[in-house]
């Protein structure tokens, strides 16, 4: 008889690195966990300690290794010592996101169609300090939820709800029948951001990096305003720009 061949196990999924994204991953659970890798001598770290000490206590394996063995499974990755193979980060649902947004006046941050995924982290990190309410992308030519977003998010993106739609400009006609005023960042208005407030439930687009805002997003958009600044310099980088604005919202007029 012949033999039988070895079934083999292939694994799937992400390599996620970094400490604050592993340990923010490992809190929040939103993906399948499945292994630790992390490096010798942990007890140097005490951050790196916290995460071992985590991962032992939801069961999750182990490996000690070598340093180049991290950097090998993540040769182009500041992985601070610390590498976990995982599933990827699903985006949130659209009923998840009118849950968030029932009460007071929720603030929410349209991209359309950002692809760099560390302007789409640092964006979801700045989210995450001044208490926007959601993200929200296109499902097309858009950064997924990439191990590169979480590290440029600092693991905000572990957490933070980010919501894809099919279409971004229909997601904005839709909700402004639901009361939302719609602002879109455009460095041509000439009608300047000192004099926007969250007054009401915004939505605030900001557009491609290099395109800006495409022209059906723009036609929804209630309102354009600028950034004022030196007039020599084209514009700010978008994950900037988002930062700046969203300063200005949190801003008392």
């Amino acid at each position: 008889m012949p033999k039988k061949k070895k079934k083999q196990l292939k694994t799937r999924g992400e390599l996620l690195f970094g400490i604050q994204p592993v340990f923010t991953a490992l809190q929040q659970r939103k993906r399948q966990l499945d292994q630790l890798f992390i490096k010798q001598d942990t007890n140097s770290s005490e951050r790196l300690s916290e995460i071992l000490l985590l991962a032992e206590a939801i069961n999750i394996p182990v490996s000690v290794v070598p340093v180049n063995t991290l950097t090998e499974m993540c040769p182009a990755a500041v992985h601070q010592g610390v590498v976990l193979h995982c599933g990827p980060l699903s985006f949130s649902s659209m009923q998840n996101l009118r849950k968030i947004t029932e009460t007071g006046y929720p603030l929410i941050i349209a991209l359309d169609q950002i692809e760099d995924p560390h302007n789409l982290g640092a964006i979801i990190r700045s989210c995450g300090f001044f208490g926007v309410s959601a993200v929200v992308v296109p499902r097309d030519h858009s950064s997924s939820l990439t191990p590169v977003v979480s590290k440029a998010s600092a693991g905000v993106a572990e957490w933070f709800p980010v919501v894809s739609v099919p279409n971004l400009a229909r997601f904005l006609q839709e909700q402004k029948k639901n009361g939302y005023w719609v602002i879109g960042l455009d460095g041509a208005s000439p009608d300047s951001l000192d004099d926007l407030s969250k007054d009401r439930p915004l939505i605030l687009v900001l557009g491609n990096e290099g395109r800006g805002i495409r022209r059906l997003s723009r036609k929804h958009c209630d309102w354009l305003v600028r950034i004022p600044g030196n007039p020599d310099v084209s514009s700010l980088n978008v994950s900037n720009a988002a930062a700046v604005t969203l300063f200005h919202l949190q801003t008392p007029a």
